[in-house]
C-alpha cells in the first residue's frame, strides 16, 4: 500500500492566518510552525507499507510533526524537487511549503512595503532550528531582481536579536531603497491649544457640559502661531531601483490672519498683536476683539465667558450663560438665561424667561420685548414692543419705543424716568412703578447709619466709664487732672482716654463717609413716570418716597411728586 508522509500541514494556504485568542480576539498569527523549511530539507516521503502500524518506524528521525495520507498524484512546484534516491520531496531553498493546485511548492517569505521600498522576510526557525543565511536570501533576492539589499552584518544583527529559546515568527528587513521626500508649502502650527473641552469635571466626578471654554482667550504678545518653512520635494527609488516621485504635499496647516505679528526675538514665532480671541475661518488664524459664537449658545458651544466683546448670530438657550467684559449682541432670543456684561447688553428678538433668567449690564440693556426677567442696567433699558411681569431696575431710564408699547405686571425701578404708551390692563394687573429711588445707596446708607450709632454707643459707653471713675471734672482739664491722680489710676485713665479718642476718630471717619453717600442719593433731574396712552387701574406709581395708587384710567400723562405736599400728582405729557 503506497502512502505518503507529510511532515508539514498541508491544509495551511498562507504564512499568516486571522484566529480568535482566549478573549475572543481576533489576531493575525503564524498559521503553521511545521510549514517553515530549511535548504535540502526533506518536506513529504512516499512509503511501500503492507500494514500502517509499520509507518511509525518509517517517520525520520527529529521530525515533530507528520500527517500520513493515501498517496495521490502530487507534483513539484516552485522550490521542491523529488529526489528518486530518498522517494522524498525536498526543499531546494528557505520557505513556507503549501500545497495548491495539485503541487507541492516553496510560498516566498518575502513581502514589500506598499510602496516597494522596503523588502522584508518572514523567518521561523525550521523544524531544525536553522534560519535562513544571508547567502540564501541574497540569492532569492537576486532572482526577484532586487538591486538594494541590506548588508551581511545588518542581516545578521537582526538575526542575532531573536530569542531562540522563545521562537516567533518574525518579519527583517533585507533589502531597502531610499523614501522620497515630500515637499509642501509654508505653512503654521498653533503654539497653543486648539482643542474644545468636552465639559468641566465636578467634585462627584459628574461632567458639566455646559462649561466648555468654547472661546480660546489669548492676550497681547502671546505667543500664537510658529512658521513652518517650505520644503522642496526629493525622489526616492524602491529596492528595485526604480524612481519613486516626490510629492508636493498640502499640509493641512493654518494661515496668518488679522492681529498676528511676528516675534521680534524669533522670526519664526508670531504673536498677537492685541487681547481678543482666537477666531479661525478658512484655515486662517486671527485675534479679533469681538467673538462671534455662530448659531446658537447651547450644548454645542456651552457656556460662553470672554474678556471682550461677544456676538452672538443665533439664540441663547435655556439654562445658558453668557458672560462678557463688554457687550453682549444677540441676534435671536434670549430663553431663559443669563447675560452678565461689563458694557451693554443688546438682544435683537425678545427675552422669554422663567425664575432664572437675569439680564445684567454695566451699559444700556435693550431687546424686542422682555418676559419674566430680572434685569439691572448702569444706565438705560430700552424696549420696542413690551415688558411683562419683569423686576427691572435702571440707574437712568426705562423706555417703551414702539408705538402700541406696554408695561404689564411686574417691578420696575428707575433712577430718573419711566416711559411707555401703556401701562397695566383693563384687568387691573398689578403693574409697580418706581422712580427717583436708588434702593442700592440707600441700603449702603443705612448699614453706614447702623455703624454709626455702634461707634457713637461706644463712646457712650467709654465716656460713661470715665465719669463713674473719675468724675465729670477730667473733661474740663484732662491733661491737669491726669497729674494728680495716683500711678495706677493714672494708667486707667490713659488707657480709657485713648479709647475715647480712637472711638471718636472712628466716628468721625462714619460720618464722613455717610455724607458721600447722601451726596450719591441727589438726582441730577427730577424723576417722572410718563404715559403717552393710558395708565390703567391696579399702577402703583412711587416717586421718590411719595405714593399713588391709579384708581381710574389716566391718559397722556406725567406723573411726578409735588415738592410741597410730597404727593404724586399728574400733568398732561407734552
Amino acid at each position: 500500500m503506497k502512502k505518503i508522509i507529510f511532515y508539514f500541514e498541508p491544509s495551511v494556504q498562507g504564512i499568516l492566518a486571522k484566529k480568535k485568542n482566549a478573549a475572543g480576539e481576533v489576531k493575525t498569527v503564524l498559521s503553521s510552525k511545521y510549514n517553515f523549511v530549511s535548504e535540502n530539507e526533506i518536506v513529504a516521503r512516499v512509503i511501500d507499507v503492507q500494514d500502517e502500524s509499520d509507518i511509525p518506524s518509517l517517520i525520520d528521525a527529529g521530525y515533530e510533526y507528520y500527517n500520513v495520507q493515501n498517496y495521490s498524484s502530487i507534483s513539484t512546484g516552485r522550490g521542491i524537487r523529488f529526489d528518486d534516491t530518498l522517494k522524498a520531496y525536498v526543499s531546494s531553498y528557505y520557505g513556507f511549503v503549501i500545497i495548491k493546485d495539485g503541487k507541492i511548492q516553496l510560498l516566498s517569505p518575502l513581502a514589500y512595503s506598499k510602496d516597494k521600498i522596503n523588502a522584508y522576510y518572514y523567518i521561523y526557525p525550521t523544524k531544525s532550528g536553522v534560519y535562513p543565511s544571508y547567502r540564501e536570501v541574497h540569492d532569492i533576492l537576486h532572482v526577484e531582481k532586487i538591486v538594494y539589499p541590506v548588508s551581511r552584518e545588518k542581516f545578521e544583527k537582526q538575526i542575532d536579536a531573536f530569542d531562540k529559546e522563545h521562537p516567533q515568527l518574525a518579519r527583517v528587513i533585507v533589502a531597502e531603497g531610499k523614501a522620497p521626500v515630500n515637499g509642501y508649502d509654508e505653512y503654521y502650527e498653533p503654539l497653543l491649544s486648539l482643542e474644545k473641552k468636552v465639559g468641566k469635571v465636578l467634585a462627584d466626578g459628574r461632567i458639566d457640559y455646559k462649561e466648555q471654554d468654547s472661546i480660546i482667550q489669548v492676550q497681547k504678545n502671546q505667543e500664537v502661531l510658529q512658521r513652518i518653512p517650505e520644503v522642496k520635494p526629493e525622489d526616492g527609488y524602491d529596492v528595485f531601483g526604480e524612481v519613486v516621485s516626490a510629492e508636493r504635499e498640502e499640509k493641512g496647516g493654518l494661515k496668518r490672519g488679522e492681529n498676528i505679528v511676528q516675534s521680534g526675538f524669533d522670526e519664526s514665532i508670531f504673536l498677537s498683536g492685541i487681547d481678543g480671541c482666537l477666531n479661525i475661518s478658512n484655515n486662517k488664524v486671527s485675534v479679533m476683539p469681538v467673538a462671534v459664537i455662530q448659531g446658537d449658545v447651547d450644548l454645542d458651544s456651552g457656556n460662553i465667558q470672554f474678556n471682550g466683546t461677544v456676538r452672538i448670530t443665533g439664540s441663547v438657550k435655556s439654562g445658558f450663560k453668557v458672560q462678557a467684559d463688554n457687550d453682549i449682541i444677540v441676534e435671536g432670543d434670549v430663553d431663559n438665561a443669563q447675560l452678565i456684561s461689563g458694557g451693554s447688553i443688546t438682544v435683537k428678538m425678545g427675552v422669554v424667561g422663567k425664575d432664572g433668567t437675569r439680564l445684567i449690564a454695566k451699559g444700556d440693556i435693550s431687546a424686542k420685548f422682555i418676559q419674566n426677567a430680572k434685569v439691572e442696567a448702569g444706565k438705560s433699558v430700552i424696549v420696542s414692543d413690551s415688558i411683562i411681569n419683569c423686576d427691572i431696575l435702571s440707574y437712568d431710564k426705562i423706555e417703551i419705543t414702539g408705538k402700541n408699547g406696554k408695561i404689564i405686571g411686574g417691578k420696575l425701578v428707575a433712577l430718573y424716568e419711566i416711559k411707555s404708551p401703556i401701562v397695566g390692563t383693563q384687568t387691573e394687573t398689578v403693574t409697580n412703578l418706581t422712580v427717583g429711588r436708588n434702593f442700592a445707596v440707600e441700603e449702603e446708607l443705612n448699614k453706614k447709619r447702623g455703624e454709626i450709632k455702634i461707634a457713637r454707643d461706644r463712646i457712650e459707653e467709654i465716656t460713661t466709664s470715665i465719669k463713674m471713675q473719675f468724675g465729670e471734672e477730667i473733661f474740663k482739664n484732662p491733661k491737669e487732672y491726669i497729674k494728680i491722680l495716683p500711678s495706677l489710676k493714672k494708667q486707667t485713665c490713659l488707657v480709657l482716654l485713648n479709647d475715647l479718642g480712637k472711638a471718636n476718630a472712628s466716628l468721625q471717619k462714619l460720618l464722613e463717609e455717610s455724607w458721600g453717600i447722601e451726596a450719591r442719593l441727589k438726582l441730577e433731574r427730577e424723576p417722572a413716570v410718563v404715559v403717552r396712552g393710558r395708565i390703567f387701574p391696579g399702577s402703583i406709581v412711587n416717586v421718590k418716597k411719595s405714593v399713588r395708587k391709579i384708581e381710574t384710567p389716566l391718559d397722556n400723562v406725567k406723573l411726578y411728586e409735588d415738592p410741597e405736599d410730597k404727593s404724586v400728582r399728574f400733568i398732561s405729557a407734552i
